[in-house]
């Protein structure tokens, strides 16, 4: 015979459970939604009746709808925030560009759902925390080629991926070069 304790053990891993496939017909739902409308046009009521849960279990799992889009691409946005991080790109920046566009295109129904809810690829002021600025002037350097660089990226991935991510690599290499010659 169980005791108490054991049996409100086997509640919580139920409740644990059970909000994970609430979050797993969530995603689901959002993820198909998307494919026909754009994310601004899509509610909550849509996503949680095409995903069977009520408005209540969608508020447990999430604040709002831009929350359970970061959710799903989480994991792609995890490793391209830290593959900028890495002590292993800052000598070899066209080894990070390759591997940036490399995983986009991986993972490109992810990002496409990210592009059409408008939500940031990255957090601004990524390459001020890799490379921090001497003075003003570097600080508006680095924030110009980090919005260049989402922009070719956004381009890019627009124009369908034609280039190869090792093509896409040299060519960021080339035009953001800065300082004596090095990639940044």
């Amino acid at each position: 015979m169980t005791t108490i304790m054991e049996n409100k053990e086997i509640l919580r891993l139920s409740n644990e459970e059970s909000n994970k496939l609430t979050r797993e017909c969530l995603c689901t739902a959002m993820f198909k939604l998307m494919a026909k409308q754009e994310f601004e046009r899509i509610s909550i009521t849509e996503i949680t009746k095409l995903a069977g849960v009520s408005r209540a279990a969608f508020y447990r799992n999430y604040e709002s709808k831009e929350a359970l889009v970061e959710e799903m691409c989480h994991e792609i946005l995890q490793r391209l925030s830290e593959s900028v991080k890495s002590e292993r790109y800052r000598t070899n920046r066209r080894e990070w560009y390759a591997n940036f566009f490399q995983t986009i295109q991986e993972n490109k129904e992810y990002f496409r759902i990210y592009l059409n809810a408008k939500l940031p690829i990255v957090d601004h002021g990524v390459l001020e925390s890799i490379f921090p600025s001497a003075s003003s002037r570097e600080r508006y350097d680095n924030m110009a080629r980090e919005g260049a660089f989402l922009g070719i990226l956004t381009s890019w991935f627009e124009a369908g991926m034609q280039e190869t991510p090792q093509e896409m690599s040299e060519i960021c290499e080339r035009i953001f070069v800065h300082r004596g010659g090095q990639a940044q």
